[in-house]
């Protein structure tokens, strides 16, 4: 059968295959120009990583100039490239991002909330979000997700649950949601978006990881009715480490609003580089991303029923999820949970990498979690399946590991907002001593970012011995204070 492309469809295929930032910068590091502006290595003469990273790598490394728009106030090529971003990802408008999501994330707490207003959140919500609701000064009221013991991971929060947080805090107007979160998990966000809309609420999606959901056939936020939403296009999109894409939809918020954000965040000289990848990763993902994915899922599919079929692992699927927790879930995250080799996850992901050359994205307590793209093959997912073969043969114990504390399933108290915390008078103790005071430091697991406590917050006992864990026997805690095993605080009489 032939099928014939509407209209409608050749239009957008053939606006999307243009690449107007891509392209212009291109053509000025082909011309023959002598730089008497930044940056400093002028096209990369005498540049010592010239000849690592190529002699075009360092020619379009430039500055802004007027055949190369400003991202600051984009009205030539940059725009051009906005726009066919916004409509390749469901948008009304879209600001390209060098700072990563994280820039997007602090631009739409602040283009949303003042000092003192209720901001629903997450409680496994990126440190971004935390740092946000800090420099804003708004009041979080966190929501905490669906705890799944077996696996020992959070997944994500449900309508139900943030119909209950609005019942006890009516105050609030603005609601954040991870979409998906790190590890796959998908609410019924459209329903939550207009449930929240109804009551007069503006949406807030942190979208890192889902840069790629509408071309694996799933709702992503824009879709979904979201006000603002982050996707980080280096994550899962194709283009460079720290460029991402903040997306808006304008019935309820300014355009001028979010750029003045952005205008504040971002640096005034943006790399070329970073973001002509964006608007290269935009173009592949719009005209060939759905297809190179349903190229690769029955592989992967394979994949999975061969670590299955493994004594010792389980793999995440989409119909436990949606049997256990009513969610949807994001194939292209590969979550094993391997405890019942009697290794940690942490313990495996060390193992991958120093036997096997496998670099998995992160680990916890039960699972090691593995991100699937576009630009994995068949060989790439051999390789991880043989390791994990190998692995078990020689690595696994007799019994399975249980741990007392595999995941956070308590929400803190506040006693203060963050910015308050922030600029209280303060003290360094041992965290040992510190269950009962309030932090003034943010206190976090990496990856994937997520904040065992945040300024503000009451110091429980949990906390410590989570601290305790991760810290003694992982190492992968990052804390702001230089002292190993102690927490800043806000001084007693200053709360």
């Amino acid at each position: 059968m032939v099928i014939v492309a509407s209209a409608e469809q050749t239009r957008f295929a053939q606006a999307q295959a243009q690449t107007p930032l891509y392209d212009a910068l291109v053509n000025y590091a082909k011309s023959d120009v002598t730089p008497f502006d930044v940056p400093g290595h002028k096209r990369g003469i005498l540049h010592p990583m010239t000849a690592t990273l190529g002699e075009m790598t360092l020619k379009m490394d430039a500055n802004s100039m007027q055949e190369l728009d400003l991202l600051s106030h984009p009205v030539s090529v940059i725009k051009e490239a906005q726009q066919l971003a916004a409509e390749a990802f469901h948008a009304d408008a879209a600001y390209f991002l060098v700072n990563g999501t994280t820039v997007g994330i602090l631009a739409m707490i602040l283009a949303t909330c003042k000092p003192n207003d209720a901001i629903l959140v997450p409680r496994n919500c990126h440190k971004s979000v935390m740092n946000g609701i800090m420099l804003s000064g708004a009041m979080p009221v966190f929501i905490q997700p669906t705890v799944d013991q077996h696996f020992g991971i959070a997944h994500n929060i449900t309508l139900e649950q943030v119909k209950k947080a609005l019942d006890e805090h009516p105050e609030a107007k603005v609601l954040l949601i991870t979409y998906p979160t790190y590890f796959g998990a998908m609410n019924e966000l459209e329903a939550i978006c207009t449930w929240a809309h109804e009551r007069g609420m503006l949406v807030l999606v942190d979208s890192a990881h889902g840069a790629h959901l509408s071309a694996i056939q799933q709702v992503d936020a824009m879709q979904a009715g979201a006000d603002l939403a982050t996707i980080s296009m280096h994550k899962t999109g194709g283009s460079l480490t720290q460029s991402s894409i903040l997306l808006q939809n304008t019935t309820r918020l300014s355009q001028g609003k979010v750029q003045k954000g952005l205008n504040m965040l971002q640096t005034t000289s943006a790399s070329y580089l970073l973001m002509s990848s964006l608007d290269v990763a935009r173009r592949d993902f719009a005209l060939y991303g759905a297809e190179q994915l349903e190229k690769l899922k029955p592989l992967f599919m394979t994949a999975i029923q061969r670590i299955d079929a493994m004594t010792h692992y389980e793999v995440l699927k989409e119909s436990y999820m949606h049997k256990q927790f009513g969610q949807a879930y994001d194939w292209t995250k590969l979550v094993v949970r391997v405890n019942d080799l009697g290794l940690t996850g942490f313990e495996v992901y060390s193992l991958l990498k120093k036997e096997y050359g496998i670099q998995a994205e992160l680990a916890e307590g039960y699972v090691v979690m593995f991100v699937i793209t576009y630009a994995d093959t068949a060989e790439s997912l051999n390789r991880l399946v043989y390791a994990l073969q190998d692995l078990e043969m020689r690595y696994a114990k007799t019994q399975s590991l249980q741990l007392e504390m595999v995941v956070n399933d308590e929400i803190n108290p506040i006693i203060m907002t963050p910015q308050q915390a922030n600029y209280a008078a303060q003290e360094i103790i041992p965290i040992e001593q510190s269950i009962g005071r309030t932090s003034a430091e943010t206190i976090m697991i990496y990856p994937p970012g997520i904040p065992l406590i945040i300024p503000g917050e009451k110091i429980t006992q949990k906390v410590v011995t989570l601290y305790n864990y991760y810290n003694r026997k992982i190492g992968n805690i990052l804390s702001e204070n230089e002292f190993p095993e102690k927490i800043t605080v806000v001084k007693d009489e200053d709360q």
